[in-house]
């Protein structure tokens, strides 16, 4: 709201929140915001910084991760660019074995870059990855590259796919479900 504000962008949060899961400068192009990318981007980083303390974590989603960890690979695909999403993981105190940004890969989501670097540096194969999103682009992104989607309930989206979970800790039983057919 505020980087809109300042460059009259016009863009209201539901407008936004529409392309959540989008590097910002894709949702930027999505609004027909063409120009000026570079101080918008820097503009919306400063002001993302200064709130980081609003951010909640969701009740049971650390203890759920560290369950998770101790027999799977946590590994966060984001839209954020690499250093706001370090300083948020850190700050929460998020549990995970590595960090996808868009600062990693040519292209972020909805393209299959993530996808293809993840499973070059683990050697890992599509029916070993469950993704878990709570947007319409992270369902399309699993479902593009067939991959295991989990839909989480308590997020932004409203559901999509076979499988959801209502509360982070349903998350250890469904990827456990999901990966024991491997």
């Amino acid at each position: 709201e505020n980087t809109s504000k300042k460059y009259s962008l016009n863009i209201s949060f539901n407008t936004y929140k529409k392309y959540l899961g989008l590097p910002f400068v894709e949702i930027l192009k999505k609004n027909g915001i063409y120009e000026n990318h570079k101080k918008i981007v820097k503009n919306f980083n400063s002001i993302s910084v200064k709130n980081f303390k609003v951010i909640k974590v969701y009740k049971k989603m650390i203890n759920t991760l560290n369950i998770l960890k101790k027999k799977y690979m946590i590994i966060i695909i984001t839209s954020k660019n690499k250093s706001r999403a370090k300083k948020i993981l850190k700050l929460k105190k998020i549990p995970y074995d590595d960090l996808v940004t868009p600062d990693d890969v040519f292209r972020g989501k909805p393209y299959k870059d993530s996808i293809l670097y993840i499973k070059k540096k683990y050697l890992v194969k599509n029916t070993d990855i469950v993704y878990v999103g709570d947007l319409i682009v992270d369902y399309k992104f699993a479902k593009k590259f067939k991959i295991k989607f989990i839909f989480a309930k308590w997020g932004y989206g409203k559901q999509i796919g076979k499988f959801a979970v209502n509360y982070p800790i349903g998350l250890v039983r469904m990827v456990n479900h999901l990966l024991k057919y491997n």
